[in-house]
């Protein structure tokens, strides 16, 4: 298995620093309240589509929110049925959702949404059982899913995606029991799933899942009140769980938000969002901003259709750590161009990903101890290198 180690430097070390503040935002058009909507970042736009309605409808309406307005825009539906306890992601400058539950039927199909045209393309069903509730995570290429529950009640089963064979292939079920409403995301190098509600349980295990080896491994339980049935994302290479019921299945008395550090395998509690914890919440990303949308009051049962948001921004400090053989360094940090290595004839590979997880820069360093990262738009990236011995050391680097 590869080790995982975070980068020793004498130069600035860049972390990531939380506001203290939730801001109201534009609530979504036409006093349309949502639970379990799907919702994604692309881009400088959020979206939100499908869930259930305030009037208890499934829904398969798709709006647009513009943060440089503040704004809300209602386009073309969604192309699938109209559904409610769907799921979905952004990638690679595009979104994908499916699954849920229409009227009458466990729903096991996979969309891509494309922005630039505003439109959605089918591809292949997963050739496992329809399902709502279920995880879904994206990371190099491969769209993974699975628990859930179905027509003959929860499962554990996983399946991957390969978006270059549009293609499906059924992987080790997760270890643990079969849950439905989990949290997941990816985070460093893998993806995470866990949490969840299963029979009379409501659960805090959490597991990772090695995308290199297909496995899963068992990680520390999630050390705040077991849950279910809340929102999540990841930025900068940790995952964040937030809001949803609590080990009753029942409101918590703060919209809890936690942030999951892989490199450690800890959690840290941040800022809850305003008033009780939400049932089924939607939330995504902008740049450095999460947004997080609609969900039901479950003491008043209202089901919401306001928006607030939350800056997490990037911050930096500067330690003196004394570089070894057996360590490396990158520098200066931040950079505005050439980003400098030490040990560099034991590298044999750089890659570094923005803050959605995507990979923007590659290289394998022949001939050279430096890359060149001028092409790259200012802001925070994830550094990853892997040695000569297969091990693997992450940072984070500030591109000015």
């Amino acid at each position: 298995m590869k080790k995982i180690y975070l980068i020793a430097v004498n130069l600035l070390f860049v972390t990531l620093c939380f506001g203290q503040t939730w801001e109201g935002k534009a609530e979504l058009p036409n006093n349309e309240g949502r639970h379990h909507p799907v919702t994604f970042g692309i881009g400088d736009f959020g979206y939100a589509t499908t869930g259930t309605s305030a009037t208890s409808q499934v829904t398969k309406d798709l709006y647009k929110y513009d943060p440089a307005t503040d704004s809300w825009t209602q386009l073309n539906d969604f192309a699938g049925e109209a559904r409610s306890f769907a799921i979905g992601a952004p990638y690679n400058g595009k979104a994908y959702m499916g699954f849920g539950l229409s009227l009458t039927t466990f729903l096991n199909d996979l969309w891509e949404f494309d922005p630039a045209t505003e439109t959605w393309t089918q591809l292949a069903s997963c050739p496992c059982a329809g399902r709502r509730h279920p995880a879904l995570i994206i990371r190099d290429d491969r769209i993974f899913v699975g628990l859930g529950d179905g027509a003959a009640g929860n499962l554990n089963d996983w399946w991957s995606y390969d978006m270059n064979t549009d293609s499906w292939t059924q992987q080790p079920s997760l270890p643990g029991p079969v849950r439905h409403h989990p949290f997941m995301f990816t985070a460093g190098d893998h993806v995470y799933a866990g949490m969840g509600h299963g029979g009379n349980n409501i659960y805090k295990d959490w597991y990772e899942f090695d995308i290199t080896t297909d496995t899963w491994t068992q990680m520390q339980d999630f050390p705040g009140e077991a849950r279910v049935a809340g929102t999540q994302f990841d930025m900068g290479g940790y995952g964040f769980v937030l809001s949803g019921d609590g080990d009753d299945h029942s409101f918590m008395g703060e919209g809890e938000m936690w942030k999951y550090d892989p490199f450690n395998d800890d959690w840290e509690q941040l800022p809850s969002h305003p008033g009780i914890s939400r049932w089924a919440p939607g939330s995504f990303t902008i740049n450095n901003t999460v947004y997080f949308i609609g969900g039901q009051n479950r003491i008043s049962q209202f089901i919401n259709g306001d928006m607030w948001s939350f800056d997490i921004a990037p911050a930096a400090s500067t330690p003196e750590i004394e570089v070894t053989e057996n360590t490396f360094s990158a520098y200066p940090n931040p950079t505005a161009n050439i980003l400098n290595f030490t040990n560099s004839t034991k590298i044999n590979s750089v890659k570094v990903f923005d803050i959605s997880g995507k990979m923007v820069l590659q290289s394998n360093l022949i001939g050279s101890s430096n890359i060149d990262l001028s092409d790259l738009s200012k802001g925070l990236f994830i550094l990853e290198i892997t040695t000569t011995n297969n091990e693997i050391f992450n940072s984070k680097i500030l591109k000015q």
